[in-house]
Order: structure tokens, then C-alpha cells, then sequence
């Protein structure tokens, strides 16, 4: 309820007052077609990894759909400004999760202190500022259509309502050194995907006051050991506990393409359950980098290894380390791009109680995007993922849950 008390007043400024500076509105529709292989969609309450799905492993199948993003940027003065994103999906009717809503809305005011320092201040609800891809328009990706396991997993179940402030400094040379810090409510239940349903790629943007489905485990059936968790699924952007979240991180970077980025974030969850939802106690360390390797060729990936878990000490609880990294090889700029990923991703099972939350998986993505006019943008992509999910072998399902997609897109932005 904060947060949505939050977002609404971050609107209601951008409204009324937006002829007193600079306003702007930004953003880009997209339809895509494809062909998958796999299992039903997470999103249709299946154990598939994509959010496109078949009927069965090795069945199939056509899809189509598309999505509407808009964003809104108001800046009364040079160093204020005041945002607010949403976006509206067009899916199918079986999926779950709502069709449209608000992702991001913040203010920020960002003062040059001087020549050689610069101080932002950020308050509201906002992706966690460390994405090597996700750096395009709306927290997009330049680089493929579809995001790494460690981004997308971001994209659906984490977002940081609070304040930010951050640092930065730059040299005579141009290398810049960024320190930031941020303490952070609503983010109880990030980790519920994460442990019961597993890694999955895909490029949804969970949005404010949103619940996403969970997987038919036998635990969460009427006569599971987590029966207790709510039947509608679980909500991304939720406060349970009232314990405040924090992130620090810190980044470098000098002109010719080099960086190198660490961040640590604990939700600092009590484990305890709320109304129908877990409060999960998730932290976690986080690396990523980019080089320039030679013209228009550059390297960026990120890794990621923590911890995450819910519930008493003593009787049914979980208890996941999990490690997820990608690498990706990315040629050519703003009008025709390729780009070429590995993901690795895997949890431990600590607990040893109800379904085992073991998994190890990887994937390849192939993408090629062009734009034969200012507006336009064309993308084609090909991903493998080669998976297995013992907790769905428990619940009577196929633990196989490798996936094959070919995807084409076309995006118009204004």
C-alpha cells in the first residue's frame, strides 16, 4: 500500500505541474511471432522456462503477442527530474498476472557539485541500477530480445522502493567512480520464484501490485507442507514485515569501453509468513564488467551468488544457494547489431525438505537486430535451453525442461 501511495504521488506531480518545465513522453510498441519447444509456460502455472510455451517437452507450438511501454519524464528543473513507466501486455488470455500497470516511478535530483563531482538522490520505486544489458529506453536490452536468466529474474521479482543516493567522481582523464548505497521496503516474497519455480529468460517487467503464478508443487497443494502460501501465487512488490532492505555498490569506468561493478543486497526478510506470503530472506553478491575488445566488438557479462530461504529453523522450510552468470559478445551499434549470450545458472537444495529445489541449467541465445529507419526496429533470435527440474518429477510432471524458441520482432518507438 506505501508503494502504491508512493507511485501515485510521483503521478499526480508529473500531472498537474508538467507545464512548468520540460515534459516528455517516450516509448515503444513491439509485436512479436515465434515458434517454441517445451513445456507450458511458468506464466500458465506449467514448469516451462520461457514465457511461451507448448503442450508438452517435446511438442511445439506458434505464438503471437506484443506489448505497449511508456514512460513519462518531467523536469521542472535541470537537476530534477520526475519519472514514471508502464506498460500494457497483450497475451493470451491463459496467462496469468495482470495486463497493465506501473514498473518504475522515482524522483531524482542530480546537482554537479562540481567540475569533478556529482551528487543523485533517488526516492521511489526502481529497477536496482547494476544491469550491464538492460541499459536501453524503459530498462530494455540493446543487445537481444530476450534477457539473461540473472536480469530477467530481476525484471520479475525484484524492485527497490525507497531511497538511493550515489556518488560520483570523475578525472581529468575521464574515468568515473561511481559509490552508491540504497535502503529499500516491499521486496519481501523476491526469492519465491527464484526456489519454487526456478530460473526462466523471458523480458516480462513485473508490475506495481502484480501476482505471479507459481508451479503445481505437491508442497503447495491443500495438504503440502506450504499450504499456507497464498492460491493466487505470489506478489513481487509486497511489504510483509515491515524490516528494512539494503543494497551498496560500487562502479568504475574510463573512456575507450572498460568497467568493472560490484553490489551486495539483503532483503533482510524474517522469514516469517504474512497474510498468505512468505517473507524470504535473500542476499546476495553481484559482479559485472564490459571491454571494449576491438572497433565495434565489446564483451559484458555478470554473475551473481547468494543465498535464499524461508520459513522456521525447525520443520518445513527452504533453504537455496543459488549462482547464475551470463557472458555476451555483442558487434556493431545504434542501426544493426548481433549479439551472442551463454547463460549458467544453478540452485542448491539445503534444506532437504518437501521437493528438492536442485536445478543446473544453461542456455544459448543468438540475436540480430536491425533498424532500417529511426523509429523502426526489426530483431530476430534463436534460443536453447537445456534444463531439468526434479521438483516437477515430484509433483507428477516431466522434470525435462529444455526449451527451443525462435522469435522475430518487429518495434516501433516514439
Amino acid at each position: 500500500m506505501r508503494g502504491l501511495c508512493l507511485a501515485a504521488g510521483v503521478l499526480l506531480a508529473a500531472g498537474p505541474a508538467a507545464t512548468a518545465g520540460e515534459l516528455r513522453l517516450a516509448g515503444f510498441a513491439w509485436g512479436r511471432v515465434g515458434q517454441t519447444r517445451g513445456q507450458p509456460s511458468w506464466l500458465e502455472g506449467g514448469f516451462g522456462r520461457l514465457t511461451e510455451g507448448a503442450r508438452a517437452a517435446g511438442a511445439d507450438s506458434s505464438f503471437a503477442r506484443g506489448d505497449l511501454e511508456l514512460a513519462l519524464d518531467w523536469r521542472p528543473t535541470p537537476v530534477l527530474l520526475v519519472h514514471a513507466q508502464g506498460l500494457a501486455h497483450g497475451q493470451p488470455a491463459r496467462d496469468r498476472g495482470r495486463v497493465a500497470g506501473l514498473s518504475e516511478a522515482f524522483v531524482q535530483y542530480r546537482p554537479d557539485l562540481s567540475a569533478a563531482l556529482t551528487l543523485r538522490l533517488r526516492a521511489g520505486m526502481f529497477f536496482p541500477p547494476t544491469s550491464r544489458e538492460n541499459v536501453g529506453p524503459l530498462w530494455s536490452s540493446p543487445y537481444t530480445l530476450t534477457f539473461s536468466a540473472l536480469n530477467t529474474w530481476i525484471a520479475e521479482e525484484l524492485r527497490l522502493t525507497g531511497f538511493e543516493s550515489a556518488v560520483v567522481l570523475r578525472s581529468a582523464s575521464g574515468a568515473e567512480l561511481q559509490v552508491a548505497g540504497s535502503a529499500f521496503g516491499l521486496a519481501d516474497t523476491s526469492g519465491t520464484l527464484l526456489a519454487w519455480r526456478g530460473w526462466s529468460l523471458g523480458d516480462r517487467l513485473t508490475t506495481l501490485g502484480e501476482t505471479l503464478p507459481l508451479p503445481p508443487l505437491t508442497s503447495l497443494g491443500p495438504s503440502g507442507a506450504f499450504a499456507r502460501q497464498q492460491d493466487a501465487g505470489t506478489q513481487p512488490v509486497e511489504e510483509l514485515d515491515g524490516r528494512i532492505g539494503w543494497q551498496i555498490r560500487g562502479r568504475w569506468s574510463r573512456p575507450g569501453g572498460a568497467l568493472l561493478q560490484v553490489a551486495y543486497l539483503d532483503t533482510e526478510g524474517d522469514r516469517g509468513l504474512h497474510r498468505g506470503q512468505y517473507a524470504w530472506y535473500t542476499h546476495f553478491a553481484q559482479v559485472g564488467g564490459e571491454l571494449r575488445l576491438a572497433g565495434a566488438l565489446r564483451l559484458l557479462g555478470e554473475a551473481a551468488q547468494g543465498d535464499t530461504g524461508m520459513g522456521p529453523a525447525v520443520g518445513a522450510h527452504v533453504d537455496l544457494r543459488f549462482r547464475v552468470g551470463y557472458l555476451l559478445l555483442t558487434w556493431g551499434g545504434e542501426r544493426a547489431r548481433a549479439s551472442l549470450r551463454y547463460d549458467h545458472f544453478e540452485n542448491t537444495d539445503r534444506d532437504g525438505t518437501a521437493e528438492p529445489n536442485n536445478e543446473s541449467g544453461s542456455a544459448w541465445t543468438a540475436a540480430v537486430l536491425w533498424s532500417p529507419q529511426r523509429h523502426l526496429r526489426l530483431g530476430a533470435e534463436f534460443l536453447s535451453l537445456r534444463s531439468q527440474r526434479p521438483a516437477a518429477a515430484f509433483s507428477g510432471a516431466d522434470p525435462t525442461t529444455d526449451a527451443r524458441r525462435l522469435l522475430l520482432e518487429a518495434r516501433l518507438g516514439f
